[in-house]
């Protein structure tokens, strides 16, 4: 069975679920500052690791809203202004 790049938890993702072990909920940019990387690089990280089913958003705080042209439209956009991630420890019986 070949194992895909997204299938492995490479340093980076083990040093995320070790930061959220000590300290946990966090939101992007401080696990980001712990780890080393910016906000930006770590977002792909977070989502990739809730697919997995290791971590959840733990609460999501106001939504910031947006104007955007889109094909000529002006489109509203809403998007979270803080989301606080937790390790997502179910259990599996």
């Amino acid at each position: 069975m070949k194992l895909r790049k997204k299938d492995v938890l490479d340093g980076i993702d083990r040093e995320i679920l070790r930061v959220l072990l000590k300290r946990r909920p966090l939101v992007s940019r401080q696990i980001a500052s712990k780890v080393g990387l910016t906000p930006s690089a770590i977002s792909p990280r977070l989502m990739n690791l809730k697919k997995k089913g290791i971590l959840k958003p733990a609460k999501i705080l106001g939504l910031r809203n947006f104007k955007r042209n889109f094909k000529n439209k002006i489109q509203k956009i809403k998007s979270p202004r803080s989301i606080y991630w937790d390790l997502d420890l179910k259990n599996e019986n």
